[in-house]
């Protein structure tokens, strides 16, 4: 609030100005209003114009957001009933009868309107009405501040188009994934450092997360995308060799301060030595060179080869955020995890994520019947 206090102290000033010079020469100061001047061609009233029409001076002008205005227009009518010198509301009324939105105009004190109007916003118009009583009313009517609806999590599935790499927008369910209880002890800080990072703005860097399949690095991942506030872009297996495309840096021009997803990372980050047109070159210049300090990527990589057979550049301190193997689920974690999920099962050696979420569904198995190749003895 100190630029309202500061718009305080300055229009006091103006006011004493204004009034003094009303005082001496009343007729230049004091012509009469013309209200017809407040409509516009089509009969509508514009508050601003209402208020110069009427009090025949420019005002100053607050906004206020996301009100309910309904409940804040009421909560006005009764609580400022002795302030109020005037007040009319405007409805639309569809074709069938029904009421759409209502907008409300209240005049207060000296020369004060308040407009609540149909987008959940109030404006406050004024000129000799001091700025404390306007802030008293925008303090009051801050309590009924609407609930903004959370948008629903979604990622953006790069594709090929016939006019090149693009994106897709899809929306992404968000898991009922508990850290603690689905990982193995150890990945609990590792996590909150990764969720620290990937939260902050014009980042970048590199975080690798491999394993044996079912070990849940799908689900973290997942859970990563639906909860960050970030964009996320996600390169499907197939997309692979888009990393080293130069569509794919125009496209990420327009996408910065954004998480890059390469799940199925394997051709993507095997070591150059052992295949001699990895894209790697072009991973690390996203992750830490100098594309990376203007594009401010961070990069998830999740695979299921060993760590031995990464680029070992990869690895190297400063662009990576952070490494994590993720392994079966340790057996007393995994016997607590499955008595959760309601199942019976008596657990004595460590398991696989998907296993333990998977214990009800059946295991189909195909037998075939071989059949004997030979001769006959006659």
């Amino acid at each position: 609030m100190k630029e309202l206090n500061t718009l305080k102290n300055e229009l006091e000033a103006l006011h004493q100005i204004q009034n003094h010079l009303t005082e001496t020469n009343p007729s230049v100061f004091s012509p009469q209003p013309d209200l017809l001047h407040a409509l516009d061609r089509f009969g509508d009233i514009g508050t601003l114009p209402l208020f110069m029409a009427h009090f025949l001076t420019i005002p100053h002008t607050i906004y206020q957001n996301n009100i309910d205005n309904e409940k804040a227009y009421q909560f006005l009518i009764e609580h400022h009933r002795q302030d109020l010198k005037n007040h009319f509301f405007e409805l639309s009324v569809t074709h069938d009868g029904k009421a759409g939105e209502r907008e409300y105009h209240c005049f207060l004190y000296d020369d004060l309107i308040i407009h609540f109007g149909g987008n959940n916003d109030i404006k406050y118009y004024f000129h000799r009405t001091s700025v404390a009583k306007v802030e008293a009313i925008i303090n009051k009517l801050s309590r009924f501040a609407s609930k903004e609806e959370e948008d629903e999590p979604e990622i953006n599935l790069l594709i090929n188009t016939p006019r090149g790499i693009d994106t897709k927008s899809l929306p992404l369910t968000k898991p009922k994934l508990d850290i603690g209880s689905t990982y193995n002890d150890d990945f609990l800080p590792i996590h909150k450092f990764i969720y620290e990072r990937l939260s902050q703005e014009n980042d970048k860097g590199l975080v690798l997360l491999h394993g044996k399949p079912g070990t849940g690095k799908t689900s973290y991942v997942r859970f990563l995308a639906t909860s960050l506030k970030k964009e996320i872009i996600f390169l499907p297996p197939d997309m692979a060799p888009a990393i080293t495309n130069p569509d794919l840096l125009s496209l990420l021009m327009n996408h910065r301060n954004t998480i890059l997803v390469i799940e199925d990372a394997e051709k993507i980050i095997v070591d150059r030595d052992v295949s001699g047109h990895s894209p790697v070159s072009a991973l690390l210049n996203l992750a830490d060179g100098l594309l990376s300090d203007c594009l401010n990527i961070q990069i998830i990589c999740s695979f299921n080869t060993d760590l031995s057979k990464v680029d070992k550049a990869l690895l190297r301190r400063g662009r990576l955020i952070a490494r994590y193997e993720f392994t079966e689920l340790a057996t007393h974690k995994a016997q607590r995890l499955s008595d959760e999920l309601g199942f019976r099962t008596e657990i004595s050696k460590p398991m696989a994520l998907t296993d333990i979420f998977n214990q009800g569904e059946a295991d189909f198995h195909i037998t075939r019947k071989m059949n004997t190749i030979g001769f006959k003895a006659g």
